[in-house]
């Protein structure tokens, strides 16, 4: 259940003036175990999820509507805070009205495939299959839907691009990350969903210097529910300055009643990089999720999840990973 913050500032003299905030969150705390195709074994309790989040509206008249949205995140298995500490996670700024919306974010965003609709099957595979999450800013305007269709063109950069409120210059000059320009597509109506998407970068370098930076990148997925399951799958495929990496992900999920059932299998291929080791070593790397979820309401579930997936390329040892939580969102 959302709880609401009234703020108020009651002056008598001046009127009175209040905003309104909408909190919400997710605690999960439970076991982790964990296993690497190199021997390394690991196991033990602790949180898997601690995040607030507050969301605050205001109306600026004209059918012009601000929207604010900023996350916390606790000490959790992220990697954002430690000991204790409350971190900053993900934040938006979003104009909307009859042209459509215009946002500004900074977050930590997760892969592609892993974190959009083509994973029905609730399973990510970031840092494992897919890249990890990565920190980003960016600016994107999307238009209003006709017929079931949204337009959108963003900027993205990595968050220490320009340094702001480091001190950095962020002189052009100086930038060592890529920087990307996009365009994509997007569907929704009835049970499908479907989003395709093309972007460009910048910084490539050459090949021998950053073989691995990215060129372009065209990527596609897609959700579609069947009432009795829903399944989703996707694909994106990026040139690098030399040779290719394509991802590939399917998932489906299962609703019983209060048990959910999901699984999902994902894929990464290197062609052509001319690498036998390292992130760029040309071959495949596979892994597979499944899930179980059971609602002991609309805010509480309990939670049992298995991954296992291929260390590195050319290695038929394996690396896996069990959660068991309960988790309750607010």
């Amino acid at each position: 259940m959302k709880k609401t913050l009234i703020a108020l500032a009651v002056l008598a003299a001046s009127g009175a003036s209040f905003a309104q905030v909408t909190i919400t969150g997710n605690l999960a705390i439970g076991y982790k175990t964990s296993s690497t195709g190199a021997g390394a074994d690991a196991g033990g309790l602790g949180v898997d999820t601690s995040e607030i989040d507050f969301a605050a509206t205001e109306d600026l008249g004209g059918g012009l509507k601000a929207t604010a949205l900023m996350a916390l995140a606790g000490a959790d298995r992220s990697g954002e805070s430690g000991n204790g500490t409350v971190a900053g996670r993900d934040a938006s700024l979003t104009l909307s009205g009859g042209f459509g919306s215009f946002a500004l974010k900074s977050v930590r965003g997760a892969d592609y495939l892993s974190g959009g609709i083509a994973n029905v099957g609730g399973v990510g595979f970031d840092g494992k299959i897919t890249s990890a999450k990565s920190n980003a800013d960016s600016v994107s305007y999307t238009t209003p839907a006709f017929s079931g269709f949204t337009v959108g063109l963003s900027h993205s950069e990595p968050s220490d691009v320009q340094g702001l409120g480091t001190g950095a210059a962020g002189a052009n000059g100086a930038l060592k990350d890529q920087r990307s320009n996009s365009v994509s597509v997007s569907y929704a109506a009835g049970p499908l969903t479907v989003n395709g998407g093309f972007g460009v970068y910048d910084q490539k370098g050459t090949e021998a210097t950053t073989p691995g930076n990215v060129d372009t990148t065209a990527k596609l997925s897609a959700a579609y529910d069947l009432g009795v399951a829903k399944i989703g799958a996707g694909v994106e495929a990026r040139k690098l300055v030399k040779g290719t990496r394509n991802d590939a992900l399917i998932g489906v999920a299962v609703p019983l009643g209060n048990l959910a059932l999901n699984a999902s299998f994902a894929q990464r291929q290197y062609n052509d990089t001319g690498a036998t080791t390292g992130s760029t070593a040309e071959g495949t790397r596979t892994g597979y999720g499944l899930q179980a979820v059971y609602s002991l309401s609309k805010r509480t579930s309990l939670i049992g999840n298995y991954r296992n997936w291929t260390q590195a390329i050319g290695d038929d040892k394996k690396s896996t990973e069990t959660n068991l939580l309960v988790s309750h969102s607010f």
